[in-house]
């Protein structure tokens, strides 16, 4: 089997175990977990003793995975490696290709914290349980950049327009609530995630929760539904009630260049496979990394930590077309994202 000191690899009567073992950095992932467990997903798809896997934590710590590790791209950045970010996201999202198309039973065990890329990674598995312990977010127009990995993929199956209020806002949801969303296809008390298997899964879940998701559903669907960015936010300001008002001051702390790039990219991605939304992650991602906010937001809350980005362009009215379309440009001949890359 693959090997990593931040990763441990196992088989359980037939099923392949993925246990994500960084836990004093979240389980984030770094370049070399990403390539490991793609490696081994490759082996088990080729073992016809192996019927499915479980992704999930190591241990008893707080998070199932907090998303990829910032911190060293950031410094990559700073060094002037820049074909370091290049290639994570390549691998990255070619890792998540593999698990979107596996032709055996991938479960994600979200327990505990799940953002960023561990979203990603989790919602392209075909079976996504959730306990009382997950607390999951997509946060990353907070950071200067947008929800990635394929999240216009699948924040589009989502019901009426919640993907879109989720990708803009960053908003946290409990498993509850990802379960009215879609993003969670089984609850299984946490005392028993040891032992759910492909066969099992469904002998171990509880029955269906209600969310109080359900009860602003309309409201999300009026609002998040209009045609651009500052009118979603124009309604919110003139609605009032205490609802309106959290949302639209989540809204403001938020990079103005990615709110308006990921209302772009999930409007245009709707309808798209997984390979072209991908690709199109892919050239964002590499725009991105070379700009201002991405470097910004990291430096903010995760470097720093102040949490004072300042945004260039600051008001999102200064974000041109034109901006935008530079960032959705096509890239140059043999840089492009595919899965055979």
């Amino acid at each position: 089997m693959s090997a990593t000191p931040h990763v441990e690899f196992s088989l359980r009567a037939g099923t392949g175990e993925i246990r994500l073992n960084r836990p004093e950095e979240l389980n984030a992932l770094t370049l070399e977990m990403i390539e490991a467990i793609d490696r081994q997903l490759a082996e088990w798809a080729a073992d016809p003793k192996v019927t499915g896997a479980v992704l999930g934590k190591a241990g008893t710590g707080d998070a199932f995975c907090a998303g990829v590790d910032q911190r060293a791209l950031y410094h990559a950045l700073l060094s002037g490696d820049r074909e370091y970010g290049a290639l994570f996201y390549r691998r990255f999202y070619q890792l998540l290709y593999r698990i979107a198309s596996y032709k055996k039973p991938i479960i994600a065990v979200m327990d505990g914290i799940t953002m960023g890329g561990g979203v990603a990674l989790a919602a392209h598995c075909r079976i996504r349980v959730g306990t009382r312990n997950t607390y999951l977010a997509f946060a990353d127009c907070k950071i200067g950049y947008f929800p990635d990995g394929g999240a216009a993929a699948f924040y589009n199956k989502c019901p009426g327009e919640i993907g879109m209020f989720l990708a803009l806002t960053g908003v946290a949801l409990r498993a509850r609530g990802l379960f009215r969303a879609g993003l969670v296809t089984h609850m299984v008390p946490e005392d028993r995630v040891a032992l759910i298997t492909p066969l099992l899964i469904n002998e171990l879940s509880l029955p269906p929760p209600v969310s109080t998701l359900a009860d602003i559903e309309p409201h999300i669907n009026q609002i998040f539904g209009l045609g651009s960015v500052p009118e979603i936010m124009g309604v919110l300001a003139a609605r009032g009630g205490e609802w309106a008002k959290g949302t639209l001051e989540q809204l403001r702390h938020q990079s103005p260049t990615s709110l308006a790039l990921t209302y772009r990219h999930l409007r245009s991605a709707k309808g798209q496979p997984l390979e072209a939304v991908l690709k199109t992650d892919y050239r964002l991602s590499q725009h991105l990394i070379d700009g201002h906010d991405f470097r910004e937001g990291i430096r903010a809350f995760v470097i720093d930590r102040d949490e004072k980005p300042t945004w260039q362009p600051s008001d999102l009215r200064e974000v041109s077309p034109a901006a935008l379309d530079a960032l959705f440009a096509p890239m140059d001949r043999g840089m492009e994202w595919s899965p055979a890359a």
